[in-house]
């Protein structure tokens, strides 16, 4: 157990500081209804994420049986894949980087959220928890590092819980700090949302680049 959360650490940091579920949280912290609806999403955010990756555990689990051969074998691809695809992702960052000078655009949808109720906070962190293209790879990683560790069914959902949690410190810490309302923390909550958009790809690039040599040394590892 202590060896699958050690793997899988390394891949919560990853979602901790991604980018665009702390700017959605920060927006809503802001708005009206600030702490009711960065609870809610916050929430949502962290079941969604933990639904995802029991599930693709689950999938991945028992993959590997008694079989030694096929178990080394399935690591070896499978860190290699992973290795390929944060090592692609964090091309695609790079290439998505605002231009020297140039002033990144607020994501439309941020736009509306001011007028958010609870329920439409909690499916946008459902959204992001499930359907962001930037954290989904990392949940099947952690998925398939938690699947395929021959753990007990009840040790896999205590795993994959234990990695929603970590994954959601950021936004748990946020939420907390945010609802103090007070006019440092709000001033201070602005430049961090600032900073996140602005800094989004470049700081998405570097994680995927460190989790494309993590997951590649798992790969030459089991080789």
């Amino acid at each position: 157990m202590l060896t699958v959360l050690g793997e899988i650490l390394p891949l919560a940091f990853a979602v901790i500081i991604s980018p665009m579920p702390l700017v959605a949280v920060i927006t809503l912290l802001l708005g009206p209804k600030g702490r009711a609806n960065a609870v809610a999403f916050t929430a949502a955010f962290a079941v969604a994420f933990f639904a995802l990756t029991l599930g693709l555990a689950s999938g991945s689990k028992g993959t590997t049986q008694n079989d030694s051969f096929f178990a080394q074998l399935f690591h070896i691809v499978i860190g290699f894949a992973f290795a390929a695809l944060f090592f692609y992702l964090a091309y695609r960052s790079w290439k998505k980087r605002p231009r020297k000078g140039a002033t990144p655009a607020e994501p439309k949808w941020l736009a509306a959220m001011d007028s958010f109720g609870v329920v439409k906070a909690a499916g946008l962190g459902v959204l992001l928890g499930v359907a962001n293209i930037k954290n989904v790879p990392v949940a099947i990683a952690a998925g398939a590092a938690i699947g395929t560790a021959d753990l007990e069914w009840p040790l896999v959902v205590v795993a994959s819980a234990v990695f929603a949690l970590l994954s959601c410190l950021g936004l748990i810490v946020l939420s907390v700090v945010g609802a103090s309302h007070s006019s440092t923390v709000s001033s201070g909550l602005a430049s961090a949302k600032a900073a996140l958009i602005r800094h989004n790809s470049l700081i998405m690039m570097v994680l995927f680049v460190i989790l494309g040599a993590l997951q590649l040394g798992r790969a030459l590892e089991a080789l």
